[in-house]
């Protein structure tokens, strides 16, 4: 059986791993674990801690570390660029692109843009990517930002240092003349009423490739997931060519 994996927010010692809010609620009260147990616990920023459960407490759960993991950070790889969705649907979008593991969501705000940002929304995000390391077994969290303008996406594109940019584009072409994309790459995917021909234009001005990966019309989350994917497979290094799972 898979060793149950828990969450801490709290910095890992060498020692001593501590367990609080919502993992402890789940750690007492679902998995109904006791003194003794051997877990993970992880903090989403390249640590893995093998742990026996010292003591389960009201306020936190305590466990000694047998062993750990610390596995360094890297740049961004693999950044999708969604437009802002109801929150229903970017909620679902969140937790499946960080259950694929990607590293980046950095969702944008187009003219069609159907919904409003509130900085309440961004803290649910990131827990619901931190609870996508319970079933990716990743280490590092993939980060989720608040939205920028469309107008704003160049000073990210400068800052990232992206070398693969793709917009999804029904009219872009076919996904059988996907190439490996260098690395770092990011895809641009649009609102649900589609972007508008001038923000089509900026990015194609802004090196953007318009590529489709179906001959229908998907929703944003569902294109979301598919380039995702098609990343994860098809992000290559940039000197070798070589594809790899990023």
């Amino acid at each position: 059986m898979n060793t149950r994996r828990f969450i801490t927010d709290h910095p890992i010692t060498e020692n001593t791993a501590r367990i609080t809010g919502d993992e402890l609620h789940h750690l007492r009260n679902v998995n109904r674990a006791k003194p003794g147990d051997i877990i993970e616990i992880i903090d989403g920023q390249g640590t893995l801690c093998i742990g026996e459960i010292r003591s389960i407490k009201n306020s936190e759960a305590l466990a000694d570390i047998k062993e750990i993991e610390r596995i360094p950070s890297s740049s961004p790889q693999i950044i999708i660029a969604p437009s802002l969705l109801k929150q229903q649907s970017m909620n679902l979008m969140i937790e499946k692109l960080a259950e694929q593991g990607v590293d980046e969501i950095r969702p944008l705000i187009f003219r069609r843009t159907d919904d409003t940002y509130h900085s309440s929304r961004l803290s649910k995000w990131q827990r619901i990517a931190f609870q996508a390391l319970k079933v990716n077994k990743r280490l590092w969290v993939t980060r989720v930002f608040a939205p920028v303008t469309i107008e704003e996406l160049p000073d990210l594109l400068d800052e990232l240092n992206i070398t693969s940019r793709v917009l999804l584009d029904i009219e872009g072409k076919e996904h059988e003349q996907f190439p490996s994309f260098p690395k770092p790459a990011l895809a641009v995917i649009g609102p649900p009423g589609g972007i508008m021909e001038e923000e089509r234009a900026r990015l194609i001005k802004q090196g953007f490739s318009p590529f489709k990966i179906n001959d229908c019309i998907l929703k944003t989350e569902t294109a979301a997931f598919s380039i995702a994917a098609i990343f994860k497979m098809r992000v290559s290094d940039p000197i070798s060519g070589s594809d790899r799972a990023a």
